[in-house]
């Protein structure tokens, strides 16, 4: 009789658990990616596809409710994903603290019903400090005064861009070592973006994680880009994600609809890391590559619809001076994307060349004065493709000129890691001038070195607050600097020598702390006092042409 019961009392558990599984509660931190993997019932033909039929919703979807503390009165509805043979996974990254349930509902019965909790708890203020991804998604800041010129993170903190181009290290045969070097090296440096292609039609088939048709899905592959994002996010980079290059004529070889369903894909499987959206790689290449431009508009909508939590959305466009972007030449998206509600901020590629990288200030400019405002980023600008072309002036050039003159941040691209030239999966070579030699650690590149001076130069300044003010350098041919008129001003004197700087904004009992910063090596090199109510002249103490950066600041 006893064995008896046990028997039943274990048919019961098996009936209940297997039909309506329930899974004890666990504790996860805020933003962190908390993951359910299910077994679906039915055998799909291409579950791709199946999975995600156009213009109706996935084959699983789970709702989150916040039960408790700040998650209380919280709902997100996440869609699942497919993960190869009967696997199906969804992931959420819980944006407050407290007690959160989830269901699941499909018309597979082993999707369906799947229930749990968990407890997510915050992080301290140390703890973000040490990675700043645990402070959440990027946004455009919607408060104060600067409204809408910059970037903070869901908790409020403000967020310069400062960018890697990462274009092509979604090809097979990389290392994952080689990657964490990459990743090591620039967090290190303060690169916070990498600008990764996830591609489904790559540079080639080895990059390309869709086969040729756009139907099938190598699911190994996008196992170990994934697991580049996750390491990436580890070391507090956020990573941006595009799926689609445009080529010309792409729309005799992508359907509409199959463009949409690899961004649904991307959406549902990577929405839970830190990343941004980019719909496509130079999406006006060759006319939009043959879709025109209403095309992009709706696939952008579609994008920031799909994405429960509404992270942000740009485009990457072809600069006019290139052949493939004279039929729709636009130097910044601003040009035909501004009013769009789905475009969060624009981007500029200004392309490679000398020419092209001294048109970034006028770009920046242009761009700010756009109405309702909007951040502006240049994602691409010259490359340091080979040691001394361009020369590391230039590239710094480039980067404080931008966000002297309102950028909200700034993109490098150079040396190896643009092209993902490796030992083990070397780039072919072509016609563009990099080293195809490993001789050189082109990670230390002087122009990426900088770059990184840069951006601990503003880590260490309430830079969100200051606005380009250009009318108050005076006796120079170049002007950019960025202030608070009365408070601070950080002034970029490209070829060193003298400036004259209008100070009148402050009464001249104001004392300013001033400091030449050397952007080549990172460091402050002489420093003095002056008063305000005045314009005041300041000389470069090394009389050379090289840059230098003024930093005044009043005392306190």
């Amino acid at each position: 009789m006893k064995k008896m019961f046990i028997l039943i009392t274990i048919f019961i558990l098996n009936i209940f658990f297997f039909n309506n599984s329930i899974f004890c509660a666990e504790n996860i931190k805020e933003w962190e990616v908390f993951e359910i993997k299910l077994m679906a019932k039915n055998s799909y033909k291409n579950p791709y596809i199946e999975g995600l039929p156009d213009n109706e919703e996935g084959l699983v979807r789970v709702n989150f409710t916040g039960l408790s503390g700040k998650a209380k009165g919280m709902n997100y509805e996440i869609t699942g994903f497919w993960d190869g043979g009967q696997i199906w996974k969804v992931r959420f990254a819980p944006p407050a603290s407290g007690e959160w349930s989830y269901i699941s509902r499909s018309i597979d019965s082993g999707l369906n019903n799947i229930k749990g909790t968990f407890r997510c708890e915050g992080w301290t203020e140390q703890e973000k400090n040490e990675n700043p991804i645990r402070r959440g998604f990027i946004s455009v800041c919607k408060t104060g005064e600067r409204s809408g010129r910059y970037f903070e993170y869901s908790d409020g903190a403000p967020f310069l861009w400062i960018g890697d181009t990462w274009w092509n290290w979604t090809k097979r045969g990389i290392n994952f070592s080689s990657f964490k070097k990459l990743a090591d090296d620039r967090a290190q440096k303060g690169f916070n973006i990498g600008q990764l292609f996830v591609a489904a039609n790559g540079w080639g088939r080895i990059s390309s994680l869709l086969d040729a048709k756009f139907d099938n899905l190598d699911i190994e592959h996008m196992q170990n880009v994934e697991k580049m994002i996750e390491y990436a996010n580890s070391k507090g980079i956020t990573v941006w994600v595009h799926g689609w290059w445009s080529r010309e004529n792409l729309n005799e070889r992508a359907s509409p609809e199959k463009m949409r369903r690899w961004w649904k894909y991307l959406i549902h499987r990577l929405g839970a890391y830190n990343v941004i959206w980019i719909l496509a790689g130079e999406y006006n290449m060759n006319n939009y590559g043959g879709f025109g431009l209403n095309f992009w508009k709706e696939l952008g909508k579609m994008v920031k619809e799909e994405d429960p939590y509404k992270r942000i959305v740009g485009v990457h466009p072809t600069p006019p001076t290139w052949r493939g972007g004279i039929d729709a030449p636009q130097w910044s998206t601003g040009e035909v994307l501004h009013q769009e509600d789905w475009l969060d901020y624009n981007q500029s590629q200004v392309g490679h060349g000398r020419m092209n990288n001294e048109l970034i200030s006028d770009i920046i400019t242009s761009e700010y004065k756009r109405k309702p405002p909007k951040p502006v980023v240049v994602t691409e600008p010259w490359y340091e493709f080979i040691l001394g072309n361009p020369s590391d002036e230039h590239i710094r050039f480039g980067g404080w000129s931008a966000i002297l003159s309102g950028a909200a941040g700034h993109t490098y691209g150079g040396g190896h890691v643009w092209k993902a030239h490796v030992p083990e999966a070397p780039a072919p070579k072509d016609n563009w001038p990099m080293d195809m030699s490993f001789e050189t650690n082109t990670l230390d590149y002087p122009g990426a070195v900088s770059i990184g001076y840069m951006a601990k130069f503003f880590k260490n300044i309430k830079w969100w607050e200051l606005e380009p003010h250009p009318e108050l350098v005076l006796e120079y041919p170049e002007k950019y600097c960025s202030a608070v008129p009365g408070k601070e001003y950080v002034v970029y004197l490209r070829y060193g020598g003298s400036v004259k700087l209008n100070l009148k904004d402050s009464s001249s009992d104001v004392i300013f702390n001033y400091r030449w910063f050397n952007p080549r090596i990172g460091k402050y090199e002489n420093s003095g006092k002056i008063s305000g109510g005045n314009i005041q002249r300041f000389q470069v103490h090394d009389y050379s042409d090289n840059d230098w950066v003024l930093h005044l600041s009043v005392e306190k």
